[in-house]
């Protein structure tokens, strides 16, 4: 991420097919694993999209804006006023109260994900709670209601011993008024399981509805996850994802990883946080990494080749004898044979003519036939201690089973 700063560094871009970049956009909705890009996408009207994979981060707050955006449909405007109350204890009073005066309050309340919906039923019944209908998750040890009241749910919550929160809302924020309330839906779906759903509302407007076009694409493209385009218009400017997502493989595992295990919002925005933290580090890394440094000319890997083979070459005459017989008798040719060699100093490489000397082995270095030995006499030990573990732990099995776990 050289030449980049760290608020571009997390923001998405649109750019040529040079490269150039023409503008920038909000990057925390874009998919990180979109489905099968290489080969399916979605069009409509000159416009082309990946298809989201709706488990990622992105496409989690993609959906939880969609849900703040519902909610401040229903209520800006003071429309809280006219919604119909889930208890029975409404008031003249409140009814007849001016839309600016109407408020609401966030209370979230702290139990097992198993009593989060006999909790809410329960709450829900009590005469003269002031409850807006639906409850909406937040993660797998709390969940959120809306009141109209702070101090009716507190005296009821405390009365039955739980732990609890209530925050006003301000409406005057819009759709970011909604942000606690909906934050539950950036939790992955494994916390809470495929059979239980992640907030119950009634009387929202219906979402935004899109039809677009499948389109299959006739021949295999490359396509990288980190750096390749989500977005394709008409006029050849792409969408490219933020430059923190360009990860090792490994990190990206990891990160999915984390995400899946984080059990509510507070979870999810700490490992996201050491997301932002590595980037910065990165970024702040490549600024302060200096210059490349310039290629070596020929000249100079030539003069580097002679002076380390001048340097070497005191240390290249080797005594070696061909017959250990012929020594013993004396002979001349065994005498020329045993008399010192010196190795030709001219080491530099030819540059199209030959290739470089190869070093001779020492008989004392392991060969790759008795490394392969090795690891298989290694092997066969791991084998035999595992086999041993298991034997030893299905004995301890049957002992407790016989004495009745005593």
């Amino acid at each position: 991420m050289a030449g980049v700063t760290p608020g571009r560094a997390f923001a998405a871009t649109w750019r040529t097919e040079s490269g150039e970049i023409v503008g920038t956009t909000f990057g925390g909705t874009m998919c990180l694993w979109p489905r099968k890009p290489w080969r399916i996408r979605i069009a409509r009207d000159g416009f082309e999209h990946v298809i989201r994979c709706g488990e990622c981060p992105g496409c989690l707050e993609f959906e939880r804006r969609r849900l703040a955006g519902r909610l401040h449909a229903k209520y800006q405007d003071g429309g809280a006023g006219t919604v119909a109350r889930s208890t029975t204890a409404a008031t003249t009073s409140a009814t007849s109260a001016a839309p600016s005066e109407v408020k609401l309050y966030i209370v979230r309340i702290w139990a097992p994900i198993e009593l989060h919906a006999s909790i809410a039923h329960a709450l829900h019944r009590r005469r003269g709670l002031e409850l807006e209908p639906g409850m909406w998750r937040l993660g797998a040890s709390s969940f959120a209601i809306l009141s109209r009241s702070a101090s009716s749910p507190r005296d009821v919550l405390r009365a039955m011993g739980l732990k609890f929160r209530i925050e006003p809302l301000r409406l005057s924020r819009g759709r970011r008024a909604w942000r606690s309330l909906t934050a539950g839906l950036i939790v992955a779906r494994e916390i809470y399981g495929e059979q239980r759903n992640r907030f119950y509302a009634k009387g929202l407007p219906k979402a935004e509805r899109e039809k677009w076009e499948v389109r299959k694409i006739g021949k295999y493209q490359s396509y990288d996850r980190a750096s390749s385009p989500r977005a394709f218009t008409g006029r050849k400017v792409v969408l490219v994802p933020p430059e923190v997502w360009k990860l090792r493989r490994s990190d990206r595992r990891a990160l999915r990883g984390m995400l899946l295990r984080a059990p509510d919002p507070e979870g999810v925005k700490r490992v996201l946080g050491l997301v932002a933290e590595a980037a910065d580090r990165m970024s702040a890394a490549s600024h302060a990494s200096g210059a490349p440094k310039a290629l070596l000319s020929r000249e100079q890997v030539v003069s580097w080749y002679k002076r380390n083979a001048e340097r070497a070459t005191p240390r290249t005459t080797v005594s070696e004898f061909r017959n250990a017989g012929d020594v013993q008798s004396g002979g001349e040719a065994a005498i020329e044979r045993s008399r010192p060699r010196t190795f030709d100093p001219d080491l530099t490489p030819s540059f199209g003519e030959g290739g470089y000397r190869s070093s001779e082995h020492s008989q004392g270095e392991l060969m790759p036939e008795q490394l392969d030995a090795i690891a298989i006499r290694e092997a066969k030990r791991r084998r035999e201690r595992k086999a041993l573990w298991e034997s030893l732990q299905i004995i301890e099995r049957m002992r407790q089973k016989s004495t009745g776990g005593r």
